[in-house]
């Protein structure tokens, strides 16, 4: 449930979350939440790319044409017509896309799509079928429900529709609208063309040569891919996170008030520690600007429980400079 509250907060689905408009906000970005630090990793529940893959239940759904998938495209308006009245539409992120609608009788209805999600745990519990795949619903204080679709079971991928709404129920929508998104996916016509320097088609687990993994994280690291732009390295006391969004980007590139310059060969970074039970050092660089504020962003973390002693901010900066000349540029 922590995970469900967390998303469902961050994704602005609920007004109860905050007592603003927070339609007409900019999204808040999502967090972790560390349990039990000193024991686990931030990417506990993901499965280890040792596990030989599975197919995908159709080809539409492997992760490279999810990666070129609009999701504001799948969010079919004809379909969104049959619930209400829907808005513009509001992407977040390379993955996920929200419509902040009304229903047939003006009161707020939002529904969010995301695909290409880590989906272990709904795996898991999946009991429902949709689409002919497996399906798995969640729903929260009878104000929103999260159907999610299986895509692929090995490791577990999928998508998910929210809808955000206190007038009834919440996942008869949800089904609709996630029956409308397979039959898209399918189709594939939602497409997009992104530009040449775009992180949005990069696979991060295969991006890194093995010695700059084998220098952060040792020779016996275990990899853990979440979702479709986040990849993470893990050994004994130790990990490795890459990172890769769309993103606000401050014109001033002032990310965080305590954040100072690293030099990325070349390429200008931004540094910020994070103490407590779970010690780490990120490093993030600006690759694209795209309109207005919003950009294309790459983050490398490098992370451990306190008891583990190395040069954490050492390590990030390294990784990084392994990524850079990966990256494709305009």
């Amino acid at each position: 449930m922590p995970r469900l509250v967390a998303a469902l907060c961050s994704l602005l689905l609920v007004s109860a979350c905050a007592g603003t408009d927070l339609a007409k906000h900019k999204p808040y970005p999502r967090h972790t939440v560390q349990a039990n630090a000193e024991n686990t990793t931030e990417t506990t529940g993901a499965q280890p790319t040792n596990v030989p893959d599975g197919q995908p239940a159709d080809p539409a759904f492997a992760a490279d044409k999810l990666r070129l998938t609009d999701p504001c495209k799948l969010l079919d308006r004809e379909v969104l017509k049959t619930l209400g009245t829907p808005a513009e539409v509001t992407p977040t992120g390379f993955s996920r896309c929200s419509d902040f609608m009304k229903d047939k009788n003006g009161k707020d209805l939002a529904v969010t799509v995301e695909i290409g999600q880590t989906m272990t745990t709904e795996l898991k519990n999946a009991d429902k079928q949709l689409a002919g795949l497996k399906s798995y619903e969640q729903t929260l204080d009878t104000s929103a429900c999260f159907v999610s679709v299986i895509t692929q079971e090995k490791p577990a991928l999928g998508l998910t529709v929210q809808i955000g709404y206190k007038e009834g129920d919440a996942c008869a929508p949800g089904r609709k609208v996630a029956e409308s998104v397979v039959k898209l996916l399918k189709e594939r016509v939602a497409l997009k063309s992104p530009p040449k320097d775009s992180l949005v088609t990069l696979d991060p687990c295969a991006l890194v040569d093995k010695g700059v993994v084998e220098a952060a994280v040792g020779a016996t690291s275990r990899t853990y891919p979440y979702g479709l732009h986040n990849c993470s390295w893990v050994a004994d006391g130790k990990e490795v996170t890459l990172d890769m969004r769309s993103t606000f980007v401050p014109a001033d590139r002032k990310f965080d008030a305590k954040q100072v310059d690293a030099d990325l060969g070349g390429v200008p970074g931004y540094q910020l520690e994070s103490t407590g039970a779970y010690p780490s050092c990120s490093v993030k660089w600006v690759q694209r600007l795209n309109t207005g504020e919003e950009g294309e962003i790459v983050e490398v973390k490098a992370a451990g429980p306190k008891k583990s002693e190395f040069d954490r901010c050492a390590v990030a900066v390294a990784f990084a400079k392994g990524v850079v000349p990966k990256i494709p540029k305009g």
